[in-house]
């Protein structure tokens, strides 16, 4: 039901050159928590806003549709607040900048009170126009591993090559190192001299240097005694041992050195700008992390350590880490401690130094996350070092092993004074010591290796990292099997210049064949960029499983073979879904009954899309013969319905005369209460005119159980969002059968809508919107129930909308009741229309009209192969657990039958059981409801007949 902001419509017009980003701040769709997240890693009743540039947001400017929502679920906002007033004084430089800094004007803290969950708050809040995104204000954790502190020395400084490193350079006093943390020891034996200390803000009562934090002389504390009271104050000093995880990450970073007492650090001397973002009476998570950040960028830090994380990664923080090397800083963080690739925040955003931890015998540490986003590794399992109230001892985890990377990013600062943050990172990346040899179950996934600071120091280095990857694709998106797809770089080169680079792509995956691995780059200056270099031709191959996710290994070879570097790049491809580009609409053809989005929450998928105008939400099929047995993949309670499995993925039909027609072919045995369907769905879309504002969507609905069904009804439910989503309508031309929604405010928005184009039973609309009190969306659920209602009520009502400003509409269009015999099957069509106007829109309905019957008794069948002979492969994997594939081929148009039975010879279950044309088949397989044991699949087509063995283990 959200807005979808106009960046869909950059990765519409640049499809062909679609980029895989993880880290994308741009989420389209209603918000869900990131994987790994509970109520535990985020504030209550706690939201970071960020507002489309305007005046100043006051709790009454929420838009109506908003508060109508939250109202209805008892929810209110209380508070709205400016995250960062714009009166503040920076005194940080952009100098060294890579970029603009990045707008935070219209960022906002917001409190609401209520009992609804956070995700529900938030989507309604995103029906207000004026927000570009809302998320929780995730809490993160320290990560360190508690142990006993058995060791009394420092070897971890021997390993990196310190002692050697200070012989070259040991005076950091220069360069502000700011600890983002639970706080620190301001008295210390071995930290005060190294705190630093704002002098031009004295402890008087005054903002002498009007930055907006009174008295900030030591440090800032952004949270204070309790997170439950946020009460900031000037005092960032800990207040007892539990919480004096910062106390020891302080000395990592720059303990005083020779100073007669204590331990030594890297630095020696840095300033560490202290910084307190955890609670006095909490030492291990951190509240404010990000605001912290900035505040250190702010105040001249050119070092930032951030010694936690966790799974929230929002869009805010990947802004603030934004603007922080806007500003010239390198931002150094723990990759954490779950001992797994989960990606760690914000360790895993692009511009991070993301740091792994080793033993003193450059062994993975037992708790340390790894994986393709780690740049360096750095001791960090019993580092002894301060405590609080001059203690020391040892503690153990990637908070430790982060800190010593960013005291040595101190001395590499002092080193290249002139460099960025992003240059000082790579400095220290691309001198480590390799220790792949040492990990070879996690090689490649420890970064470049383990840190060595005298290198750092001693061996200029280049440096050759991608900015973005940019895909063409011969399948508008889709990456399938059997086609090809190129890649293009966009380079940049941060260190020393780099003569006769080569660049060479490789994967270990076989499921892609590289057609020319090798380009020639030629040499690259000091931060210069090159892009579209390539590009490299890929085949993904016949036998890829749908949605397979492949990584690229990116080598890099320069300056005679003397430059030598390596990163990584993951897409997912042979997805199970295609976009449709062919004429003035676009969107996407599905293997699950859904239109326009393969995946819930307008995600996978392109939506519909007119005159550059995103302009659908939600568009799914549903099925039903009784109030509590409706098979669909529409919204349901809280989530998404999933109820139609594929069975057949969407494939070309060869020799068409459309611009586009594929077929798929899915079943309701994901239901809980499967009616016992098969369906087998066409799309057909048109490049010339009067048939380019238009797609055809033809459903073979087929009964596979052994009774006759009464009473059916079927029809797509849809959510269409244009211009200003709160402010639409819907009417229902009964001459056409057309469903069709417009914008109440904007008249010269474009019409939108679907028209039934099959007769064999009665038409059905029935409008909704969850604003109404009373409408079967009004509570944020749609049960089986209330499905079964839309499509049975035949027309509910002939508008919705159409007085005042108008509603978020939704609304379903259908036909009913059927009666399907045992094997029988009913067809059902709709065209999916645009328009300028109304009378536009309807021209275009009737020309989908003429053409779907000049095609309706024009049966095809998917061809997505070639094939010279009949033949069944093995199914893959096997022995297999939930899901497998089972691959064949048959030579000639033939009555094709794929059965599954047990070791009895009993059928299990019949995959396919119709006719089809010549082509290689590619079957996915649900094996969730099937014991553990040997099965067999047989093939019959034509005079061919063939069986294989299954193992299913579980």
């Amino acid at each position: 039901m959200n807005k979808l902001y106009p960046i869909l419509l950059c990765l519409f017009i640049i499809l062909a050159f679609k980029q895989d980003d993880p880290n994308s701040l741009v989420k389209v769709g209603r918000f869900v928590l990131p994987k790994g997240v509970t109520s535990k890693d985020y504030l209550p009743n706690t939201l970071i806003v960020k507002f489309k540039k305007s005046s100043s947001k006051q709790v009454n400017s929420i838009a109506s549709v908003a508060k109508i929502q939250l109202n209805a679920k008892g929810v209110s906002i209380v508070s709205l607040k400016k995250l960062f007033p714009s009166n503040l004084k920076s005194v940080g430089t952009q100098s060294l900048a890579q970029s603009p800094l990045p707008d935070l004007s219209d960022l906002y803290v917001a409190q609401y009170e209520g009992g609804q969950s956070i995700t529900d708050v938030i989507n309604a809040l995103l029906k207000d126009e004026q927000i570009l995104y809302a998320e929780p204000s995730y809490i993160y954790k320290t990560s360190y591993v508690p142990n006993d502190p058995n060791y009394t020395n420092q070897s971890y400084l021997t390993k990196v090559q310190a002692p050697q490193a200070w012989d070259v350079l040991r005076d950091a006093s220069s360069v502000i190192l700011a600890i983002v943390d639970s706080g620190s020891d301001l008295q210390h034996e071995d930290l005060a001299a190294n705190i630093y200390l704002n002098t031009a803000d004295p402890v008087n009562g005054i903002d002498d240097d009007n930055d907006g934090y009174i008295d900030n002389y030591s440090g800032w504390d952004f949270v204070g005694n309790s997170a439950s009271t946020m009460i900031p104050d000037n005092n960032p000093d800990v207040t007892s041992d539990t919480t004096d995880h910062g106390v020891h990450v302080s000395g990592i970073a720059s303990a005083v050195s020779d100073n007669g007492r204590g331990v030594a650090s890297i630095a020696f001397n840095a300033k560490l700008m202290i910084i307190k973002t955890g609670a006095d009476n909490n030492g291990r998570s951190i509240y404010k992390g990000y605001e912290g950040i900035k505040y250190a960028a702010d105040h001249g830090a050119k070092i930032i350590n951030c010694s936690w994380g966790g799974p929230g990664g929002g869009q805010f923080g990947q802004e603030m880490v934004d603007y922080a090397v806007a500003k010239g800083s390198l931002i150094i963080a723990a990759a954490g401690n779950e001992s797994d690739e989960e990606p760690s925040y914000p360790a895993a955003y692009k511009g991070v130094l993301s740091v792994a931890s080793v033993t003193n015998a450059d062994v993975k540490s037992g708790f340390s996350t790894y994986g393709y986003s780690v740049d360096i590794s750095a001791p960090g399992t019993s580092i002894f070092n301060t405590r609080n109230d001059n203690k020391y001892g040892s503690l153990s985890g990637t908070s430790m092993a982060t800190p010593m990377v960013a005291s040595a990013a101190a001395l590499v600062k002092v080193k290249y004074p002139n460099y960025n943050g992003l240059q000082i990172g790579e400095v220290l990346r691309t001198t480590a010591d390799p220790i792949d040899a040492l990990n070879p179950m996690h090689a490649n996934k420890m970064g470049k290796g383990r840190l060595n600071v005298y290198k750092a120091l001693t061996q200029p280095t280049s440096s050759v990292r991608y900015q973005q990857i940019a895909i063409a694709d011969q399948s508008n998106g889709s990456r399938t099997a059997g086609s090809e797809l190129t890649l293009s770089l966009d380079l940049k080169s941060f260190l020393t210049p780099v003569a006769g680079l080569t660049v060479d792509i490789s994967s270990t995956s076989p499921y892609v064949q590289i057609l020319n691995s090798s380009i020639l780059v030629g040499s690259m200056g000091t931060l210069e960029t090159k892009t579209n270099i390539g590009p490299v031709a890929v085949k993904i191959l016949a036998n890829t499983p749908q949605n397979q996710e492949v990584t690229f290994k990116i080598n890099y070879s320069g300056n005679g073979g003397s430059y030598l570097d390596t990163e990584f790049y993951t897409i997912t491809v042979a997805l199970d879904y295609l976009n449709v580009t062919v004429n003035k609409t676009s969107t996407t053809f599905t293997s699950n009954g859904r239109v326009g989005f393969s995946k819930a929450d307008a995600t996978g998928g392109l939506g519909f899309i007119y005159r550059d105008e995103p302009m659908l939400f939600e568009a799914a099929l549903m099925i039903g013969n009784s109030p509590t047995q409706v098979s669909n993949n529409a919204r349901s309670e809280g989530n998404s319905s999933e109820d139609f499995v594929k069975l057949i993925s969407a494939a070309k039909v060869s020799g068409s005369q459309a611009a586009f027609e594929w077929v798929a072919t899915f079943t309701d045995e994901g239901a809980s209460n499967p009616i016992g369907l098969k369906v087998k769905s066409k799309m057909f879309a048109y490049a010339t005119a009067p048939d380019d504002k238009y797609v055809i969507v033809n459903y073979d609905i087929t009964n596979t159980s052994s009774t006759t069904l009464q009473g059916v009804y079927t029809g797509m439910f849809t959510d269409w969002d244009l211009d200003e989503s709160s402010a639409n309508a819907t009417r229902y031309d009964a001459a056409t059968k057309t469903a069709y929604a417009f914008a109440r405010e904007n008249v010269d928005y474009p019409y939108a809508g679907v028209r039934l184009l099959t007769n064999s039973a009665p038409a059905a609309y029935y409008p909704m919107s969850y604003q109404l009190v009373g409408d079967p969306l009004a509570d944020n659920k749609f049960t089986t129930a209330e499905k079964y209602q839309a499509l049975s009520s035949g027309i509910k009502s002939t508008s919705l909308g159409t007085t005042g400003n108008g509603y978020d509409i939704m609304y379903t269009i259908g036909s009913g009741p059927y009666s399907i015999p045992a094997n029988g099957t009913i067809t059902v069509a709709y065209a999916f229309i645009s328009g300028d106007n109304l009378s536009d829109l309807l021209n275009s309905g009737n020309a989908a009209q003429t053409k779907y019957e000049t095609i309706q008794n024009k049966p095809t069948d998917p061809q997505p192969g070639d094939a010279t002979a009949f033949l069944l492969k093995q199914n893959y994997p096997n022995p297999a657990k939930d899901f497998t594939t089972i691959p064949f081929s048959i030579a000639e148009r033939s009555a094709t039958k794929l059965t599954l039975t047990n070791v009895l010879g009993r059928v299990v279950q019949t995959l396919i059981n119709e006719t089809l044309n010549a082509g290689s088949y590619h079957v996915p397989v649900n094996l969730n409801k099937l014991p553990a044991g040997v099965y067999f699949y047989q093939l019959s087509a034509g005079g061919y007949q063939k069986a294989l063995k299954m193992m299913v283990v579980k």
